[in-house]
């Protein structure tokens, strides 16, 4: 089948005026200097930062040169005026003292896509990882850029010279790795879509017959199955053709680094005689701490140590005597350690413990190049200084991002009533004079690394501070079942769902810290609004089902209840069924009564703010119509060509300001009899311009 043929982008199944009309190179700040005074943060400031890499913080988003020089990154930047995004090619020299350059324009900015329920290519909306890849002797790149829905394989030399594309591929290019020789790249791709997806326009002739292959949420047409499979191709960068690859070569695009032992978390090999690897005591069991191995010639050495417990990544240092390794550490992992050990001494020493996120490592001489990101910084490059743990800034793509004044945080932990234990960050406006109750806004799930939106960068944390509010950037609990005994991802799924005790768990955290920061004097108990997006959501609609200390939600997705369970397909039914869920057509009030909201209409009605996408609106429907019915204060608006996360710029805009003219309007009304009175809902701009 030839590599040409036309199909539509695996990650846009519908059209999508972000990427249309070609890409736009992304410039980087020159000689800024912070000889500005300090001004509040902005929506725009926020959607318009510098990014690269993926949103994971446990992924690759930078690539070091083999030499350890260069350092080469895809840059990106939202321009929700354009509703687009500019991209780059950005080389960053190690040194920290000679400039970064952009060396090409890096594609289109699409969304991803995931894989699951049987199906390929559900859309997702986080950007798609970037694919960049040195030669193995530093002199060409090799990276694909996505332009118009069609993946293409370029190369270029570091000077910016001989740069030309190799192929264009008409389904995604979902791995890209040099062959050991350097004369050929190594691509994975699923060529089978193309046929596969000329066949469902083919059957939708005679109209589509319903099945598993749908996926109501993101197309009204059927997705192609995970049968389809990945294939790995050889591309001769000499003559630009394509070849099956190798065995060996396969087994490089799968495990880059050397064959690993199976269930293997960490993996580092210096040589055939110096490796090491990260596992767990049973790595059938879920999410299990990974302790560190080493093996030395004929040697394996086990660490005992308690700081080898939960090895996340390792690096040998040049030589191959001693290794680096990083640790996940603190209550629920919300600390990053590094550590050196020579394999066979006594115990490894710290070089350095943080809060901060520092992620994608590779080594340079006797330094670490990591990307990092702090609560109060966007991701930037440093080095590490293995025998001090200095830190040093290499790379900045937002220094302007120094001149906002902006909230104080506080990390805090807590235990809630399971004995499990939580942190978050509370963010106070600058400023604020002790002893004002301030109303609360939680921002879930995660609050590692920058403090930017939470999960879906929808609730801007520093901007909602500037204007007055406390905000918890909530860390989610490690779930109920990896405190008991390991168990397999069945049964840890199993058991979570088991009487909603994990869900019971995380408002349990939530309840412990909302009375402790009322005790303190912190916050106002009566005006706390609780947003979330995904987990985060079913979080928010559970908290106002159990719980009275919530005086408004605002939500990126909703809702639970028995109608998602027929209106988001075979899949997806089948997946929840196995974890508990009922069945269409059971009996099963008992169970929906403990997470949907619409159950529960009878309640005081609480203001809600619904902020949907296109492809799942339709779960909130009868949530909506139900509580409307009841004249709850809700509101919902769609956003058009949006998957599971919102990813056009002038969206995410349009999503900051709305949640904070919501919250500023609901939480902030005045007080009625000593307690807070939640206004009403504004009337639809289209009944007060009829006079109905």
């Amino acid at each position: 089948m030839p590599l040409f043929m036309a199909t539509h982008a695996i990650a846009q199944p519908h059209s999508n005026p972000v990427t249309e009309g070609g890409s736009i190179p992304c410039s980087l700040p020159i000689n800024w200097t912070n000889n500005r005074a300090f001004r509040d943060i902005t929506a725009e400031a926020l959607i318009g930062l510098r990014d690269f890499g993926g949103v994971s913080l446990d992924g690759a988003p930078i690539q070091l040169s083999p030499d350890g020089d260069m350092i080469a990154l895809q840059l990106r930047q939202a321009n929700p005026a354009s509703n687009r995004f500019c991209s780059a090619l950005v080389l960053v020299p190690t040194d920290g003292r000679t400039p970064a350059r952009v060396i090409d324009d890096a594609g289109d900015i699409e969304r991803a896509s995931f894989d699951k329920y049987g199906l390929v290519g559900i859309p997702l909306g986080i950007p798609k990882p970037p694919l960049v890849r040195w030669h193995p002797n530093g002199r060409y790149l090799a990276y694909v850029k996505q332009r118009s829905g069609k993946a293409e394989i370029w190369i270029i030399k570091p000077d910016g010279t001989d740069r030309h594309m190799l192929i264009q591929s008409e389904v995604d290019v979902e791995a890209l790795e040099w062959s050991e020789t350097g004369d050929a790249l190594l691509f994975r791709s699923r060529p089978g879509l193309v046929e596969a997806r000329d066949e469902i326009t083919r059957e939708g002739l005679n109209g589509f017959r319903y099945d598993d292959r749908f996926w109501p949420l993101g197309s009204n047409r059927p997705l192609p199955t995970n049968q389809i499979p990945s294939v790995v191709q050889a591309l001769d960068i000499g003559s630009a053709t394509v070849r099956p690859a190798s065995q060996e070569e396969i087994t490089r695009i799968v495990s880059p680094g050397g064959a690993r032992p199976a269930g293997a978390r960490a993996h580092a090999r210096f040589d055939a005689d110096h490796v090491a690897w990260s596992i767990a005591d049973d790595p059938a069991k879920f999410r299990q701490p990974a302790r560190l191995h080493v093996r030395v010639g004929a040697r394996t050495f086990e660490c005992l140590a308690i700081a080898c417990r939960n090895v996340t990544d390792s690096w040998w240092l040049p030589g191959g005597k001693q290794l680096i390794f990083a640790t996940r550490e603190g209550a629920s992992d919300e600390k990053t350690g590094f550590y050196r050990w020579i394999p066979g001494s006594s115990r490894p020493r710290r070089i350095l413990l943080t809060d901060d996120a520092l992620f994608g490592c590779g080594v340079a001489d006797t330094q670490l190049i990591c990307a990092r990101e702090t609560s109060l910084r966007p991701r930037h490059i440093v080095s590490i200084n293995v025998a001090t743990g200095s830190l040093d800034t290499i790379f900045d793509p937002n220094p302007e991002f120094a001149q906002f004044r902006l909230g104080r945080v506080q990390r805090l932990a807590w235990k809630n009533s399971f004995g499990i234990e939580a942190f978050g960050d509370l963010v106070l406006p600058a400023g604020v004079r002790p002893g004002t109750r301030l109303p609360l806004v939680i921002v879930q799930y995660e609050s590692r690394g920058f403090l930017r939106g939470g999960t879906a960068d929808e609730y801007p944390i520093q901007l909602l501070a500037s204007h007055g509010f406390a905000v918890l950037s909530f860390n989610k609990p490690k779930a109920y079942a990896l405190h008991g005994p390991p168990v397999t991802y069945d049964e840890y799924l199993q058991a979570n769902q088991k009487d909603w005790i994990d869900r019971r768990s995380i408002l349990s955290s939530l309840e412990t810290i909302i009375d402790r920061l009322e005790q303190s004097g912190v916050v106002d108990p009566r005006r706390v609004a609780i947003t979330g997006q995904s987990d985060g959501a079913t979080t928010a609609t559970f908290a106002l089902i159990h719980s009275n200390k919530f005086a408004a939600a605002a939500l990126s997705t909703c809702c639970e209840d028995a109608s998602m369970m027929v209106g988001n397909g075979e899949g997806y039914q089948r997946w929840y069924g196995s974890l508990g869920y009922p069945l269409p057509g059971s009996r099963a009030d008992a169970f929906w009564s403990q997470s949907s909201l619409a159950m529960h209409a009878d309640k005081r009605p609480i203001p809600i703010l619904i902020q949907a996408s296109e492809e799942e609106y339709r779960m909130a429907l009868n949530t909506f119509e139900v509580l409307r019915a009841k004249r709850w204060p809700v509101e919902m608006y769609i956003f058009p060509d949006e998957g599971h996360v919102k990813f056009q710029p002038a969206h995410r805009l349009a999503v900051y300001r709305r949640v904070l003219d919501w919250l500023r309007r609901t939480l902030n009304g005045s007080a009625v009899n000593g307690r807070f009175a939640p206004p009403a809902t504004p009337p639809h701009p289209r009944k007060a311009r009829d006079g109905s």
